[in-house]
């Protein structure tokens, strides 16, 4: 500030000394001494030619800035310009009427008869949906898109967008099917299950032929005139897709081609407050589900008829089914069974009431059943002998659906029956040894059921071979191979397979291969099976013809 004030001063001091110096030029000039008046005129020639040249470089300086300025212009009018060509040529390009909308605006900015389209619009029946779609764009700037109708067009797309400060609409009219939709509509044609749609009035605006055909409607514009529904309710349905409830699987019966089918109606809404209906035919599987009930009601009943105690869980592990003789059995609630427990949580309680056999490893053992659920093959076969002496026999196998059966025997009665019979036998087969004569008692079969020591000795076998339970003919081949062949084994297959076994009741006498004399006697026991007793004669024969040829020595004597 210091410099600029020194210089300015230095420049006014030198002016002074100029003005000081053309006052003298000009008193020379008229050959006389400088007076007030010529230092006077002196400085008004300086400050006029000051001013000549300042005037000057100011006109110069203004010059280059209004043509820095004209060239500025000229940019962005070309720039403007240029903006201006391309919005029109994409507004031209956009197959849209565009309507720009805002406060600012006198009215509506309109291309391609956007603003017609629009009071169309506002005047069709979509009228009252789309104003207040507008009134939220123009207020809150919300976009949106949705349909609309027209007097001459059935169809006009209106999408709404804020762009800068104003609003702009984009009115696309509908005129014909885009090869994709005329695709998409030869579907819908071809399709076997009705499809439909509906305007908001409920009444049908398209359907299939499917549709026509099981509504036994003539063509689409004969719909359109009766007005039919698939279903019973089938306009109930559509009216509470309308109100936002879309319908999904709803299953109802109707009779098409004099057949009645089951239907799955599905309805959803569209744009356009319409609404578009598709019945798939679930007939057969309607069949299947009743046949599958009344088949699990069959077994439910068989199983309820069978006297032993079963038990069918499924993939889950939860208790499907079981019958009364299970519950009997276990002494199980009927209503905790009912509410499906676990295959664990029946253990755990059968575990509890000291229901289920002792276990060195309780959890490895309940593993080892859990285990059926992962395999589809093997079995188990236990036997449990459990408090109070019931002894139970539990058979476990896995089902093709992934669960296991279970089923309870109780073979209490079985083992102390078996006891008896293997006690009863026993004593039996004391009894015969006990005897002299040779025992053995043949089944309707025709094999060896049992026999005493006196039969294996007399005939020459072995415990071994005789343990087997060896046929009458096996038997008769090992007695021809030791002893040689006759007519003794030959008489006891008769008698065994005889219709009339009386014939067989008396004693025989036969003399076998090695010349030993028998007494054979066959007896019909209970349940087809045959007794036949072996007495050896041989010496009671030979001590009787002893006697006899002394007898008859004696009388020739006398």
């Amino acid at each position: 500030m210091h410099g600029l004030f020194n210089v300015v001063f230095g420049a006014f001091v030198r002016l002074l000394g100029w003005t000081s110096d053309l006052a003298d030029a000009l008193a020379g000039l008229v050959h006389r001494a400088a007076a007030p008046g010529d230092i006077m005129l002196a400085t008004i020639v300086v400050a006029s030619l000051l001013v000549c040249v300042l005037g000057c470089a100011w006109a110069f300086i203004e010059r280059g800035r209004a043509a820095t300025a004209r060239y500025i212009a000229s940019g962005q009018l070309a720039r403007a310009q240029s903006e201006i060509r391309f919005r029109e040529a994409v507004i031209q390009a956009v197959p849209e009427a565009i309507v720009i909308m805002g406060a600012d605006l006198a009215s509506p900015v309109s291309y391609r008869g956007g603003s017609a389209l629009l009071q169309a619009c506002l005047a069709g029946p979509d009228s009252t949906a789309l104003a207040a779609k507008l009134d939220a764009l123009l207020e809150t700037g919300q976009p949106f898109l949705t349909d609309a109708r027209t007097a001459r067009h059935a169809f006009v797309s209106v999408q709404g967008s804020v762009v800068g400060s104003r609003a702009a609409l984009f009115l696309g009219i509908e005129n014909g099917a885009s090869e994709l939709d005329r695709a998409l509509k030869g579907v819908l044609e071809a399709m076997p299950a009705p499809v439909w749609i509906r305007d908001k009035a409920l009444d049908l605006v398209w359907a299939n032929r499917a549709f026509l055909a099981a509504t036994g409607a003539q063509s689409l514009d004969a719909a359109r005139e009766t007005n039919p529904q698939l279903v019973r309710g089938e306009r109930d349905l559509s009216s509470a897709t309308l109100e936002g409830r879309d319908v999904v699987g709803e299953r109802r019966y109707t009779t098409i081609d004099g057949a009645r089918r089951a239907l799955s109606i599905d309805i959803t809404r569209l744009a356009g407050a319409q609404v578009a209906g598709f019945a798939l035919d679930v007939t057969e599987t309607a069949q299947g589900s009743a046949q599958l009930t009344l088949s699990a009601d069959a077994q439910a009943d068989m199983l309820d008829h069978v006297t032993s105690a079963v038990a069918v869980f499924g993939a889950d592990r939860k208790l499907a089914s079981f019958n009364a003789v299970f519950a009997r059995l276990w002494d199980l609630p009927q209503v905790w069974l009912e509410s499906h427990p676990t295959l664990e949580d029946i253990f755990d309680r059968l575990r509890e009431t000291r229901r289920l056999p002792e276990q060195r490893d309780f959890p490895a053992w309940r593993r080892l059943h859990l285990a059926l659920f992962e395999t589809a093959q093997g079995e188990l076969d236990e036997t449990w002998h459990v408090a109070g002496g019931a002894s139970i026999r539990v058979r476990a196998y896995p089902h093709k659906l992934g669960g296991v059966h279970y089923v309870f025997e109780d073979i209490g009665e079985m083992l102390r029956l078996s006891t008896s019979l293997h006690m009863l036998t026993a004593v039996q087969r004391a009894t015969l040894d006990t005897l002299g004569d040779g025992v053995a008692i043949f089944g309707p079969d025709g094999r060896l059921k049992m026999h005493n020591d006196a039969f294996a000795e007399l005939w020459h076998f072995s415990e071994d071979e005789l343990a087997a339970e060896p046929h009458m003919a096996r038997v008769a081949a090992l007695s021809a191979t030791r002893i040689g062949r006759d007519s003794v084994w030959s008489m006891v297959s008769s008698g065994v397979t005889s219709g009339e076994p009386q014939r067989f009741g008396q004693w025989g006498r036969v003399t076998r291969a090695d010349g030993r004399i028998l007494s054979v006697a066959l007896t019909r026991l209970p349940l087809g099976a045959t007794l036949v007793v072996f007495e050896d004669l041989t010496d009671v024969e030979r001590f009787n013809a002893a006697m006899q040829g002394e007898g008859d020595a004696g009388m020739a004597v006398a």
